[in-house]
């Protein structure tokens, strides 16, 4: 928002804030940043400079509003801030003079002798504020880019800015060695510049110019000029500031340059000096940058004249079989020139086209012919065949080349069209279809007749929206060699052909082709490996992915292209018959995917074995063979099933086990006197396949193994060598691995039969008597100690507890459900904290690492943004402390008992502090409790003490519990069958009642099989235990009284039954005679509507607590809501109002509420107009808005209403504190308003609020200021209500079987389920609480599920 202040303060406002950017001006980054202003606004004075700098130091150019669009053709974004600086605002008075003869200069006298009077008129200097706008504020027509910073794009362009900087420095520059350091100097005595030579194009430019600037403001001639001597310090501040500015304008690199001096200098010099200097910088780079730029633009000009004169082409004139050529080297004329005149040439003129071409400016030289043969020695530009006349220009057709020889991505789509004898055809893919839609696209295509197009295929796709790049043509001559591979062939002859109907082996070609395309990349072997593949397995899937992975790997340079050759190839031996392949199963006409190939040889093989053989037929059918016989007479394929064929594999598998005498080697390995290695591989069985050559990641991605890799078993797989670690160099056991890794996949053993180590794999290691087994892994080795284990037969010595000394403290661990429980205790044995690794896939070992590398760390303040050390917990444990193994159970025990004690204690000191009206509340309900299953209330207020505690502790609250007490109708023994157990705990902290009440309930626990409802209190919010428990007894006194009434009740109801049974029977005969006389005369009665107000405690439930209907004026309403005990709420209040027709039922009434909790709904009523309209109701809404004037009104078209006039009157107000401020930066006053509106209802208020708020702080005129006041209390009203706000308002007073006020879970659960996503995040449970909670969940004798369902309609009621 503008300001309205006059012009003259504007003009001050400015002049102070440059006196104080004069003052701020001299640091390092302050001073480089005006100097980078200055380099972009060397025209611009002192000190304009420094308020660019000061308001947008990255300000590039500048203009203002209106010449933004008149000069520019650009418009300023709307809320961009102005930039404000001086402008010359001259103006003209008239002023009485003497007069003065023009010609003697003498003063001129009347007949009395008087001096003659004339109006003489005068200009006199002022400045005004005007406001300017950066390029970037702006948008419309570009600005083309200053030309400077591209001349230092290359070498050349260096040089002529060293040739500019020499043309205009006032003394001769030379290059030469300089002895010592110095890059430079000016020698004021011989009058010229030094330089050192061989430094960078760069710093021999920074060199020069700061050298200039010296030889042009400290020479002798120019100090004795202007009879001022500077000290040394100010000539190098204005020499490097003035370097600075040029190089920065002209984009040299400025990196190096570093003002920490100027401070120093600067200090103790007065403003005139300081002005003096920084206008002598300024005029002076100014000078440089204008006499550097006219240089440049002259040395362009002689350039381009040079480049002109220096044109050259190469042209081939030739026929078409190049039996007669002509090469000509053509000067003066470039490629487009030369295309140019040689299509404009006559039929005379091609005749002798070099004299043609030199009759139009050019000279040429023949440089070779037929009789020369050195055609193709030269990159032509141009070409001419004299037989077609073509003319084709090379480096357009180059373009076309390189933009056909890029990779074709996966969604492209390739189509071939050509003749049937293919002398002439075309390549080309379709980048934006895919490829069903391209078939359709070709089918209908050759569905069309003559008359419906000209046959040109290109024009049609395109008109279909095809986006096209042409890969190869015969007939343009692009890529001779046809590309062997295509999606769709367009035969024009045979018609249209997928290439999913070619054969196997032509679409693995195909795939192979395609990944080749512009950069082949497959070896032999790794070609051959995907045809075969294709062939054997028939899955071209499959084989696109391979061929795609190992194009991938060997593109991008990496090792594992053998280990997918491997795994193909592990694929095709896993079949019966190498020889024979799947797709070639599928082309004789036999499609079962459940029978494998088998050969002649093969199928006599394993028949012989007595496996089931079949004799395979082309129509798709089957038959067992029998004997022999029938496989030699059969001249098709054979064939075996897969699920024989694997249990011949397994059974294989087992035989091989038996010979191969496994457990005597494994035996050598684990327990010989020598170090050994073993290598294992998974065993040859089907169901492993899934484990085969997998990664530890992508195990646990697809879910067969977890973090432990309890999948991985040894009984999987199978030694399949024994080594000496003699054997091998490695000296510490990861280059042990290494080395084993690459010995078993460049140099194998003689005696080594399995394939190369790969990943899946195992390596055994037995050093100094220790085994351990670490996983081939996709990066390393990954170590599975449980595996070890296993392998050593030590299944049952997995360790489950664990405890530790480390430093001056104790941590305890044992296996749980959701991981390891841990508890970190004191020298003393107390609990300091605790929790839950939630990582149940790791050993226990590591997860106690884990806790105590926790422990080491240092901990992070948000508050101070620092590491700081928690004393309470770390105690004298540091990065070096070493932990030793202690004995689990000991250490249990005596943490128990200190934790025994300590509880006693508390609890014994709470018993002494307690005030007398607890004590007697203890006591009635000891002689009222009836006890469940054996516990007393003391005996629960101990269990719930604990379990509070527990969850103080886990969440890491501010609460310290006071007292727990037993409460509700269970203390007073008149509960009900399913009446919960109410426990209220007081306690003292800053963590609020509502948020503990949450987390206690979110795992609610049970005594004896009823759930227990606890209510937290505080004396600040609720009262203590002395105040609220005088309540409690109240209200269970009230509770007694009504069900004693309720009792008496139903015996009256018994009482007055029979009455009602002949008061019915009467009734009937009335009702008779009056049906009787309706019929004889119908009267219809005219509509009277009646409304009634209703008052209710819960506005949702009506049932819950206090309900008035019925009720005639509004006025009663507000008194019976207003007599509501807010400490016995039960929901949320509400007034309502009912509307009731005469002459209809009671059901059929309208009702709705009016005002509910903090709000007058006036939309709601707005569903019911014949309600809302009516006067009593419209009457009652205005009374109601008055009488509570904090409650919300939801009247959303009054609201709109009030929105935009606030916007208004906002919108005056900028303008009158700043009008020309306001004309400047808002061309549209209605949608400006409108703008303040939208940011008003979408409580976008912050910045309005500044605004106001400002207007008020700088004092402007006294009805603005007042008017500020004004509208920023009217804006207070559309702030939005925090959610914290929100959660204020609600009670959470809690007595026995009545409603929580707005209980809910609220931003818990979302906290909760963040700690969850959390990577092993901390639910703190301690042991001794576990132990507790599970001793009290043996005495429910409810199963899980109904105990779930109550805990989830618990409070519900």
């Amino acid at each position: 928002m503008a300001e309205n202040n006059t012009e003259k303060q504007r003009v001050q406002e400015l002049t102070d804030k440059l006196e104080q950017g004069l003052q701020d001006l001299f640091n390092s980054d302050s001073y480089r940043n005006y100097l980078a202003t200055m380099s972009k606004f060397h025209n611009y004075s002192f000190n304009n400079t420094l308020l660019i700098a000061m308001q947008k130091p990255d300000a590039t150019l500048v203009a203002g509003y209106k010449a933004w669009q008149k000069n520019f053709e650009r418009h300023v974004n709307k809320g961009e801030k102005a930039i404000r600086i001086l402008a010359p605002a001259p103006y003209k008075i008239k002023e009485e003079r003497d007069k003065i003869d023009p010609v003697t200069q003498e003063l001129l006298l009347d007949k009395d002798g008087n001096p003659q009077k004339e109006e003489v008129e005068i200009t006199i200097p002022a400045f005004r504020a005007v406001s300017v706008f950066d390029v970037a504020q702006t948008d419309g027509k570009p600005i083309p880019e200053l030309a400077a910073k591209e001349l230092l794009s290359d070498v050349e362009g260096y040089q002529y800015m060293i040739r500019a900087v020499e043309a205009i420095s006032p003394v001769p520059i030379e290059l030469e060695e300089i002895a010592g350091d110095s890059k430079g100097y000016y020698d004021r005595e011989a009058k010229r510049i030094a330089v050192q030579e061989n430094m960078s194009e760069s710093q021999t430019l920074k060199t020069m110019i700061h050298e200039v600037a010296h030889s042009k403001l400290h020479s002798k001639e120019v100090e004795q000029d202007e009879q001022m001597k500077k000290d040394r310090n100010t000539k190098e501040v204005e020499a490097e500031s003035i370097a600075y500015t040029v190089c920065q304008h002209f984009g040299i690199d400025t990196s190096d340059y570093s003002f920490g001096y100027i401070a120093g200098w600067s200090s103790g010099r007065d403003t005139k000096e300081l002005r003096s200097s920084m206008d002598t910088i300024r005029r002076t780079a100014s000078e440089l940058i204008t006499g550097i730029e006219e240089q440049l633009q002259e040395l362009q000009r002689n350039r381009e004249v040079s480049q002109e004169q220096t044109k050259e082409s190469i042209l081939l004139i030739q026929n078409t079989d190049l039996s007669e050529f002509s090469l000509l080297d053509v000067y003066g004329m470039d490629r487009p020139e030369l295309m140019q005149a040689l299509s404009e040439m006559t039929d005379d003129d091609k005749l002798s086209i070099q004299a043609y071409l030199e009759s139009r400016g050019a000279w040429t030289t023949e440089i070779g012919n037929q009789d020369s043969r050195e055609y193709g020695e030269y990159h032509l530009d141009v070409r001419y065949n004299t037989d077609t006349d073509e003319l084709i220009d090379m480096k357009e057709r180059k373009a076309v080349y390189d933009k056909a020889m890029e990779p074709i991505n996966a969604d492209d789509v390739v189509v071939k069209f050509a003749s049937i004898f293919e002398s002439e055809w075309e390549v080309l893919k379709i980048t934006n279809m895919l490829r069903d839609d391209v078939r359709k696209m070709l089918k209908d295509m050759a569905s069309l007749d003559e008359k419906e197009w000209d046959g040109n295929y290109l024009s049609y796709m395109e008109k279909q929206g095809a986006e096209i790049t042409l890969l190869a043509s015969s007939s343009k001559e692009l890529n001779g060699n046809m590309p062997d591979f295509w999606d769709y062939e367009y035969d024009f002859d045979a018609g249209l052909t997928d290439a999913e109907k070619l054969s196997v082996i032509q679409q693995a070609e195909h795939i192979i082709n395609r990944l080749e395309h512009g950069q082949p990349a497959f070896s032999d072997d790794e070609r051959n490996l995907i045809v075969n593949y294709a062939f054997k397995l028939g899955d071209m899937e499959k084989t696109r992915e391979l061929a795609e992975h190992i194009y991938a790997q060997e593109t991008e340079g990496n090792q594992d292209v053998a280990l997918a050759m491997i795994d193909a190839q592990a694929e095709i031996d896993a079949l019966p018959d190498t020889m024979v392949g799947i797709s070639e199963m599928q082309e004789y006409g036999y499609t079962w995917n459940e029978m494998l190939p088998l050969t002649k040889e093969r199928a006599l093989e394993l028949f012989d074995h007595d496996l089931l053989v079949y004799l395979l037929h082309e129509d798709g059918s089957e038959s067992t063979v029998s004997d022999r016989k029938q496989i030699a007479e059969h001249e098709g394929m054979f064939g075996i099933e897969k699920g024989d064929w694997q249990n011949e594999r397994k059974l294989r598998l087992m035989q091989e086990q038996l010979e191969d005498s496994d457990a005597n080697r494994e035996a050598q390995l684990l327990y010989g006197n020598t170090d050994k290695y073993g290598i294992y591989q998974l065993k040859d069985n089907p169901e492993l396949d899934k484990l085969r050559f997998e990664g530890t990641e992508s195990l646990k991605r697809m879910g067969i193994t977890k973090d432990n890799f309890d999948a991985v078993l040894p009984e999987s797989y199978k030694l399949v060598y024994l080594g000496e670690l003699s054997e091998l160099q490695g000296q510490t056991q990861s280059e042990t691995l290494e080395a084993i890794y690459t010995k078993f996949n460049i140099d194998h053993p003689a005696d080594y039969k399995a394939h190369s180590l790969s990943v899946s794999d195992i390596v055994v290691l037995h050093e100094n008597g220790e085994n351990s087994a670490h996983f081939v892994d996709s990066f390393g080795f990954t170590e599975l100690p449980k595996f070890m284990l296993t392998l050593e037969g030590k299944e049952n010595e997995i360790e489950t507890e664990l405890a530790v000394h480390i430093a001056d403290r104790y941590i305890l661990m044992h296996e749980c459900e959701e991981g390891y429980d841990y508890s970190i205790l004191d020298e003393q044995y107390h609990l300091l904290d605790g929790g839950v690794y939630d990582n149940p896939d790791i050993t226990i070992q590591r997860a106690m690492d884990m806790v105590i590398a926790d422990l080491k760390e240092p901990r992070f303040s948000a508050v101070t943004e620092q590491y700081y050390r928690d004393e309470y917990l770390q105690g004298e444990v540091y990065a070096g402390s070493e932990a030793e193994i202690v004995d689990f159970v000991e250490l249990s025990e005596k943490a128990e008992k200190v934790e025994q004690a300590d509880l006693e204690a508390k609890q014994a000191e709470f018993r002494e502090n307690n005030p007398d009206v607890v004590a007697d509340f203890r006591a009635k309900t000891e002689e009222l409790f009836h006890s469940l299953d054996g516990q007393s209330a003391d005996d629960i207020e101990k269990t719930v003490y604990a379990y509070v505690q527990s969850q103080i502790d886990e969440y890491g609250l501010d609460a310290e519990i006071v007292d727990v007490v037993v409460a509700g109708s269970r203390c007073r023994g008149i509960e009900q069958e399913n009446s919960d157990l109410d426990v209220v705990v007081e306690y003292t902290g800053s963590t609020r009642e509502d948020d503990l009440f949450n987390m206690l309930h979110e795992d609610s626990i049970y005594i004896a099989g009823i759930q227990v409802d606890i209510n937290p209190i505080t004396e600040s919010r609720t009262g203590t235990l002395e105040t609220y428990l005088p309540e409690v007894e109240t209200y269970l006194q009230e509770k007694a009284q009504q069900e004693q009434a309720q009792q008496e009740q139903i015996n009256n109801q018994l009482v007055t039954q029979g009455r009602e049974l002949v008061q019915e029977q009467n009734a009937l005969v009335s009702e008779e005679k009056v049906l009787s006389e309706l019929e004889k005369e119908p009267v219809i009665e005219p509509e009277t509507v009646h409304i009634t107000f209703t008052v209710a405690e819960c506005g949702e439930f009506h049932n819950m607590g206090e309900y008035h209907e019925g009720i005639e004026t509004i006025e009663e309403a507000m008194k019976l809501y207003n007599a509501i005990d807010p400490s016995q709420m039960h929901g949320i209040p509400s007034i309502g109002v009912n509307m009731h027709v005469e002459g209809t039922e009671e059901w059929e009434d309208e009702q709705a509420d009016i005002l509910s909790g903090k709000c007058i709904d006036v939309d709601f009523l707005n569903y019911t107009p014949d309600l809302c309209d009516t006067p009593k109701v419209q009457d009652a809404i205005k009374k109601l808005i008055a009488a509570y004037p904090e409650k919300d009104v939801i009247d959303m078209e009054t609201k709109e209403q009030k929105i935009q006039a606030l916007a208004a009157e906002l919108d005056k107000l900028s303008y009158e504190i700043d009008t020309y401020g306001y004309r400047d930066s808002v061309s549209d006053r209605e949608s400006q308003i409108q703008m303040i509106a939208n940011d008003i209802r979408t409580g976008n208020v912050k910045p309005i609020s500044i605004f106001l708020q400002t207007s008020i702080d700088e004092g402007i005129d006294e009805d603005s200021e007042r008017l500020a006041k004004e509208l920023l209390v009217k804006l207070a009203e559309y702030k939005p209500l925090a959610k914290i706000e929100e959660l204020e308002e609600q009670n959470y007073n809690m007595i026995d079987e009545r409603l929580n006020n707005g209980v809910e879970k609220f931003n818990h659960e979302e906290e909760k389920k963040e700690q969850q996503e959390k990577p092993q995040a901390r639910s703190s449970l301690k042991e001794r609480l576990a132990a507790k909670q599970k001793e009290v969940a043996q005495g429910n004798n409810k199963d899980t599920k109904e105990l779930e369902k109550s805990k989830n309609s618990h409070r519900e009621m």
